[in-house]
């Protein structure tokens, strides 16, 4: 029942990108502020905020006096409360936790009046306008502009997502990461290569069958980095976390014991989750383990404030090659967060003027449609001479080359061309500091390894004997041992 200028409908069915806020009740307050400072719609929370009938109401009062379309998220598929949102003057619904294509025809059967379904009608209800409302107009009103999304947020679901987004009246998907993790074993590790995959299945899902893909966001730039997600999804509750967080400053605070204490790993440039995969399981034997993505930025900056924005309030810290020059960036803007650092083949300084024509001459292939190729010369120019006949290695690095995919090296090549020089830096980490070297590692020499170690107080330096650049997929039976140290 918006008031809005064009139906919420058109804009998602013609693949608009839109910015939603997402707010549990009782917040009226929260739904004018959305619409005052330029969100495209709210989603009002009935599945994990006290929902009533009544309450409902005078929140899609707050919507339409807004002038912001309001879809409602309801618990489950069954067919009242569904009924109940839309009577009470929804725009269309969300519901959580569609399984199958048959679940998801249900709840377009519940939301639709007949011929497309058998919602149940009742003109006396404020969708109706108490009765005041013209038949025709009503019916033709509702079947015009009733949105129904479902919520993919099962592992059974994601290899059904195709199937669920194909039946007729499905408008659009919300992926439910947090249950999503829950569902693979990985209760709030979104960014483990597990979630990542199912909601890159979903993503893809929603592309082949046109449908609208909406995920919750952390950061405004989120959304439009991700290839094929159209609809940003901002929780209200954690914005206003976050700016109480901002405002109150760090806390003080002991340092936890490891078990307590979380470990983000980041990868490098053209790497994914796989390059930690023979490190992280006796990793997480110690402590929760969360893998970072470093592809969705397009600034060194940038990518510090992503692994800001998700990781714990304390953390320790791991990042290989450009994502150890992430996690120094960390370090330097959140020094009281992160509680232990390794840093992994490393170059601190600015990049030099061989470097900044290299990288010049690799953009200008990706973009004229050599990326392949480029992925497959990178997969080898990252090992030493002796490994590059290792088939299985190789493979593995290119692999992950391949999933990061020519976008995400585009925002790194960028990233690496305006990185800093973090040497003056150095001197000011406290935490404790591994840093590991290859001595045949032509990337990143030992040298720059030494000379980080040198700058940082109390800094540990391992360096790995016939190990190059690659050092978690070449010698992951010391650099695991090394980190595990480091952590208790």
């Amino acid at each position: 029942m918006s008031v809005a200028a064009e139906p919420l409908v058109a804009r998602v069915r013609r693949g608009d990108p839109l910015r939603v806020l997402l707010v549990k009740m009782p917040a009226p307050t929260e739904i004018e502020q959305a619409a005052d400072t330029g969100f495209d719609a709210v989603i009002i929370d009935t599945e994990h905020g006290p929902a009533s009938g009544l309450e409902l109401e005078h929140h899609l009062r707050a919507a339409d006096a807004a002038r912001i379309a309001a879809l409602v998220r309801v618990p489950t598929s069954d067919a009242g409360p569904i009924l109940a949102a839309l009577d009470a003057g929804a725009t269309g619904i969300v519901v959580a936790h569609v399984a199958d294509p048959a679940c998801a025809a249900a709840v377009v059967d519940a939301a639709h009046y007949p011929p497309r379904g058998h919602r149940g009608l009742a003109l006396t209800t404020r969708a109706g306008r108490f009765g005041t409302a013209a038949l025709a107009a009503h019916l033709a009103r509702a079947a015009r502009e009733t949105l129904v999304f479902v919520q993919i947020e099962d592992a059974q679901a994601v290899r059904r997502t195709q199937e669920i987004l194909s039946v007729d009246g499905v408008d659009g998907v919300l992926i439910g990461a947090t249950d999503l993790s829950i569902s693979l074993g990985q209760p709030g590790e979104s960014g483990s290569r597990e979630v990542r995959a199912a909601i890159d299945e979903i993503i893809a899902a929603g592309a082949r069958a046109g449908k609208a893909v909406a995920k919750v966001v952390t950061r405004p730039t989120e959304a439009s980095q991700t290839p094929g997600v159209t609809i940003a999804v901002f929780v209200a509750t954690l914005l206003i976390r976050d700016a109480l967080r901002a405002a109150a400053g760090p806390r003080a605070s002991v340092d936890p014991a490891p078990r307590s204490r979380p470990l983000v790993l980041l990868p490098g440039m053209l790497e994914t989750a796989e390059v930690w995969d023979d490190v992280a399981p006796a990793l997480a034997e110690l402590t929760s383990v969360h893998i970072a993505r470093i592809d969705l930025d397009d600034t060194v900056e940038e990518m510090a404030d992503s692994v800001l924005a998700t990781a714990s309030d304390r953390f320790a810290l791991a990042g290989h090659s450009l994502g150890a020059i992430v996690a120094l960036t960390v370090a330097r803007k959140a020094p009281a967060r992160v509680t232990r650092l390794a840093l992994l083949n490393a170059n601190p300084r600015s990049p030099s003027d061989a470097q900044l024509a290299e990288w010049a001459e690799t953009e200008t292939r990706v973009r004229d449609g050599d990326f392949t190729v480029v992925a497959e010369e990178f997969a080898r120019a990252n090992l030493p001479e002796f490994r590059r006949d290792d088939a299985d290695l190789v493979g593995r690095i290119e692999t992950m080359a391949l999933q990061v995919g020519a976008r995400g090296l585009l925002r790194q090549l960028a990233a690496q061309r305006a990185r800093p020089d973090l040497r003056p830096f150095l001197a000011h980490v406290t935490c404790p500091t591994l840093v590991v070297a290859g001595d045949a590692d032509h990337i990143c020499p030992p040298s720059l390894q030494e000379e980080i170690a040198a700058a940082i107080p109390g800094a540990r330096l391992e360096r790995l004997s016939r190990c190059g650049h690659m050092s978690t997929l070449e010698m992951p039976e010391r650099v695991g041992p090394l980190i595990a140290q480091l952590l208790v």
